[in-house]
């Protein structure tokens, strides 16, 4: 019995042997295998070649072989004033000490010095990509430093650097602190006067997109109209608008126009900012812009914060802004129509603005029927305010008499809201 048992035990342990010989055998040559997905089974190579403890082997033969074929670089000598890959939370700290020692460097080859200025601002404007950077930036103890340096940085002699800058200024002024610290440290004037860049268009843009960013905010807006330097950056702005938007200028910048009538509206709406754009010649451009139909919304919301001031209103009337409303008022877009009947309504407080409104007078009743009712109400206000002219209302009522529904509606209104009704010549009053 146990010389049956014994046999029977050699019997099983006689294949596995032969088995371990084979894979010895074969892993000695390092054969690749034959077929990708090992279809078949038909050869001790394709079954044993792709063992695990094979892979070692090959690895390193293959990165023998591709070590020969692609050598690795020579060693370069690390340049701290190289831009960083990384940040840290203390990546933008390190980039303006690098940019404050550019800025000190007396010597040395200046086409360098001025390209890792471009990197380094570059690289700047990328680690302030979030509030939290640019808030610890901002708020921080050396925040006078940054924006000094900065600021000096504006005045660089390439102008991609200025642009840079300017860039940088743009995104620290997304935060309230950033805007009072351009304020304060008088940034935003040299900001203003870069709207005149003559070396590059960039330059003016990236200007006009920083005074966006600054003035699109209630406090930004209060401290540049009111505040800095005695309203220069209104100034500064104005002249600029006017000086690009010049037939054959040489400032001429796409898309520049447009930035400075948006920061303007938001701007012009104090008695003092008013009255200095007023004086730099304002008004005659903006109506000659919305006679050209050009920019139109940007124009017509300046038109409107300028109108909020009774010498707007007069300039405005002065300068046939009504005439160049009149049309606006049947825009394809309803945008514009809603605004020019909004302009119209604030011209008309005067006057001199009720009678000579009675060229819009049409195109208002055609506003009437609008289903918004947001347009509806600022036509029926307008329509209101003018119809205080008696020449003026005849007008309303002879354009709808055509309508005995809608002429009912309006003669109803006018009755309620003004006081020409209450007191007309051989009536008692109304109380």
């Amino acid at each position: 019995m146990r010389q049956n048992s014994h046999q029977l035990g050699n019997s099983k342990r006689k294949p596995m042997a032969e088995h371990h010989a084979l894979i010895g055998l074969h892993n000695e040559t390092m054969a690749p295998p034959r077929s990708a997905h090992l279809a078949s089974y038909n050869t001790l190579s394709e079954v044993t070649a792709g063992q695990p403890h094979n892979v070692g082997k090959m690895a390193y033969f293959i990165s023998d072989s591709l070590r020969t074929r692609y050598p690795y670089p020579e060693d370069v000598e690390y340049d701290f004033q190289e831009p960083s890959i990384a940040y840290g939370r203390k990546g933008v700290t390190k980039t303006l000490e690098v940019l404050q020692q550019l800025v000190d460097a007396k010597s040395g080859d200046e086409g360098h010095t001025t390209l890792l200025k471009q990197l380094n601002i570059e690289k700047l404007f990328e680690a302030l990509n979030d509030h939290r950077t640019i808030g610890d930036t901002v708020n921080s103890t050396h925040k006078s430093t940054v924006v000094s340096l900065l600021k000096e940085l504006l005045t660089d002699a390439d102008p991609a650097v200025r642009q840079g800058a300017a860039k940088v200024l743009g995104r620290l002024a997304s935060l309230i602190q950033g805007r009072q610290a351009l304020c304060e440290s008088g940034c935003a004037e040299s900001i203003a006067a870069m709207l005149e860049d003559m070396d590059s268009s960039d330059v003016r843009l990236e200007a006009g997109r920083t005074l966006k960013t600054l003035t699109c905010c209630v406090d930004g807006r209060d401290e540049v109209a009111e505040k800095v330097s005695d309203g220069a950056v209104v100034v500064k702005m104005v002249k600029a608008l006017l000086a690009i938007s010049a037939k054959h200028s040489s400032l001429a910048t796409p898309g520049l126009a447009q930035l400075l009538l948006e920061s303007l509206a938001s701007l012009l709406l104090g008695d003092k900012p008013i009255t200095t754009a007023l004086q730099e010649g304002i008004m005659p451009f903006l109506v000659h812009t919305l006679k050209r139909r050009r920019m139109n919304i940007e124009a017509i919301k300046a038109l409107v914060s300028i109108c909020s001031h009774p010498d707007g209103k007069k300039a405005a009337i002065e300068n046939g802004a009504l005439a160049a409303l009149c049309g606006l008022l049947a825009s394809e877009q309803a945008i514009e129509r809603q605004l020019a009947a909004r302009a119209v309504l604030i011209i008309c407080v005067e006057e001199e603005g009720k009678h000579k409104a009675v060229v819009c007078v049409p195109n208002l009743v055609h506003q009437l029927y609008e289903t918004d009712h947001d347009m509806y109400m600022n036509a029926l206000l307008a329509l209101r305010s003018i119809a205080e002219s008696p020449s003026s209302r005849q007008t309303i009522l002879k354009v709808l008499e055509d309508d005995p529904d809608m002429l009912a509606t309006i003669m109803n209104d006018l009755q309620i809201h003004l006081a020409a009704f209450r007191y007309e010549p051989n009536k008692p009053p109304r109380v």
